[in-house]
């Protein structure tokens, strides 16, 4: 496999990074500052590439250290690519990061052999990689899926495990094909070596999620060598692609606030009245529209997104805390309340529900007034038909 180096700056650094030797630094970086001269700065500017290897890294993502991809890649905006120093970060070819993804090399904590480094966070050929997933310290092998929130620490995935939402493994090594439940808890060799192994849907749906993410890191490429930064970064229309011959924008409406960062592309419809935070990604560039009713209250590194031929439609008086997952195919009432870290897939849910902290919820009906709680895991229609209402 060849990998290309990316010249790495830092960006923005998410608040788990935030250390005090970190807050020193800036303000002697600050109080250096105000008393030096013009002539005597000295410029750290050095270009991070975004289109590099027939590969597109978002503008948006935060990289630092020892970080190398292969060719056709994607990486979304606001993920997180961090090597420590002595570490390194590999990538394999025709792999996808999407947004809001920490993926992390750390150099005082465990780490298993790999290619890439003897300390390092790996990704093979093939691998796709969802929505605020963490990989810490973990060598993914070929043809590999992690899903939403999924957490990898010192973990080894061997060649077509498929990791779903919310898992979380720490320790071991997942066999080849092996599938990992929603919400499982993996953290001895003998829960790893007991799992079932995956379906051909499986795999399938692995298959389709790579030719999108391919088609991604080729058209996400043209629109920027075409249109530049601008029509990468921010509020606009999404690439051409096979499925989506008519990119168009967002359309957003009265007294809309957008903080920094935040990402909004193709047939977002966005209501009058609503606020969203940093580093949120509203992505229609695949499955469309996505529609968000008035007065939304959206907090920071939330993401919406949705499988092709799918669409979300939510309606009025949305108020989310961080780092939730949307992802269609997806329906929802008015006056719904989600909490951080929360996962709403593939359902339909009532007026005035409320979701806890940390909870998922995928392929039910939640009826009006339903109240998940904090951690709980929703993948039954028994399940959801047994949740308190108000």
């Amino acid at each position: 496999m060849k990998f290309v180096s990316i010249n790495q700056r830092l960006k923005k650094l998410p608040q788990s990074f935030l250390s005090v030797g970190f807050i020193l630094g800036i303000v002697l970086v600050a109080a250096v500052t105000l008393a030096a001269t013009p002539s005597s700065l000295t410029s750290l500017f050095r270009p991070t590439p975004v289109v590099v290897n027939s590969s597109f890294i978002s503008p948006l993502v935060e990289l630092f250290g020892n970080v190398a991809v292969g060719k056709r890649v994607f990486v979304a905006g606001n993920t997180v690519l961090r090597a420590d120093p002595d570490t390194h970060i590999c990538i394999g070819n025709e792999t996808n990061l999407q947004d809001n993804i920490l993926f992390i090399a750390r150099r005082r904590i465990p780490a298993p052999t790999s290619a890439c480094g003897r300390r390092s966070s790996s990704a093979g050929n093939q691998v796709s990689i969802a929505h605020q997933a963490s990989i810490e310290n973990s060598k993914i092998g070929n043809f590999t899926f992690v899903g939403f929130h999924a957490q990898l620490k010192n973990t080894v995935l061997e060649d077509g495990a498929f990791v779903l939402h919310g898992a979380k493994l720490a320790n071991v090594r997942i066999g080849k094909n092996r599938l990992v439940p929603i919400g499982a808890v993996v953290t001895t060799q003998a829960q790893a070596d007991a799992l079932p192994l995956k379906t051909a849907d499986n795999a399938e749906f692995q298959k389709e999620v790579l030719e999108v993410n391919e088609e991604f890191a080729e058209h996400y490429g043209e629109l920027y060598r075409a249109q530049g930064f601008d029509a990468v970064t921010g509020i606009s229309a999404a690439p051409k692609t096979s499925w989506n011959q008519q990119p168009v924008r967002p359309t957003l409406g009265q007294n809309v606030q957008i903080d920094q960062f935040v990402r909004i592309v193709g047939d977002v419809r966005l209501g009058r009245n609503s606020v969203v935070g940093q580093r949120t990604s509203i992505r229609a560039d695949e499955g469309s529209p996505i529609i968000i009713g008035e007065n939304a209250a959206i907090e920071d590194r939330v993401t919406f997104h949705a499988l092709k031929s799918t669409s979300i439609r939510i309606g009025r008086n949305l108020n989310t805390d961080d780092n939730v997952v949307f992802h269609g195919p997806l329906e929802v009432g008015d006056n719904l309340a989600i909490a951080d870290d929360a996962i709403l897939f593939r359902s339909q849910v009532g007026n005035n529900v409320t979701i806890g902290t940390g909870a998922i919820v995928v392929g039910v009906t939640l009826r009006d007034g339903t109240q998940v709680p904090p951690q709980a895991v929703i993948t039954a229609q028994n399940q959801a038909d047994a949740l308190k209402t108000n």
